[in-house]
């Protein structure tokens, strides 16, 4: 189990590796109606209970120095992209997260604040808190397969999301289908919304949320099982009533802000 809980660390709680996928931004249609809305969707900063490997759905914890820096950076990257809507889930460290990036930006001003629960990590259940050994132990058990195999389904959260949802004592843990849901719903709110006049939105929330969230979002976007880094970039386009994810898991803005320091 201690293998277990080594490779998923690194794969799912630390998420160390980096994959990028790129798509040509569309273009923005002529004439009335809608306007075209960019939506910079991104994972919170390192908190302390990534950093000990334990997984944490609804339940939180603050961002380490490290998540503190790498959400610095991130402002710092996007500092001259101007930001007209910035949201966040409710937990503590989406909101201080969102709250560090904005705190760098030149050329956001008045921009509204909205944080809401639909936007939450998935519900783990009795699963919270508990070390990556415990949780994916018992995952790897209830589906009878290797570590190897479910890490390289492309379905690895969905399985995931459902499997606790089945194994949970306190029968509050959510399915994928429910994530999704209020997920993509809230998603479409504010992009609709913002559709009225265009322009950009930051989005701060959750990795396993933002793979769930992005998994049949766009018809040509390949899902893997690799979850998005601290603070890296998922970038989503909506256009007249289509999203469009141009870019997954991008860290060129983290980088740019860090050159910055």
């Amino acid at each position: 189990m201690k293998r277990i809980g080594c490779i998923i660390a690194a794969a799912l709680l630390t998420l160390c590796t980096a994959g990028v996928f790129a798509r040509p931004m569309p273009e923005q249609a002529d004439g009335g109606g809608e306007k075209l809305v960019t939506i910079y969707v991104t994972r919170h900063g390192q908190t302390i209970a990534n950093s000990k490997g334990i997984v944490q759905g609804w339940a939180d914890s603050p961002l380490t120095p490290e998540g503190v820096a790498v959400a610095e950076d991130l402002g710092r990257g996007l500092r001259d992209v101007p930001f007209d809507y910035v949201i966040s889930s409710d937990l503590g460290r989406t909101r201080q997260t969102a709250r560090l990036v904005m705190a760098q930006n030149r050329v956001s001003q008045d921009y509204p604040l909205e944080t809401t629960e639909d936007l939450r990590e998935a519900c783990f259940g009795s699963f919270e808190e508990e070390t990556g050994d415990v949780v994916f132990g018992a995952i790897l058990t209830e589906r009878g397969i290797d570590l190897e195999t479910w890490t390289q389904d492309p379905n690895m959260f969905l399985i995931m999301a459902d499997t606790i949802k089945q194994l949970d004592t306190l029968g509050i843990a959510e399915d994928a289908a429910t994530i999704k849901a209020r997920m993509q719903r809230k998603l479409t709110e504010v992009a609709q919304e913002q559709a009225k006049k265009g322009g950009n939105i930051l989005l701060v929330t959750h990795g396993e949320a933002i793979n769930i969230m992005l998994s049949d979002l766009d018809p040509a976007f390949k899902h893997t099982a690799t979850a998005p880094e601290n603070a890296a970039v998922s970038k989503v386009v909506y256009n007249e009533g289509t999203f469009t994810i141009e870019s997954f898991n991008d860290r060129s803005y983290l980088e740019a802000g860090k050159a910055l320091r």
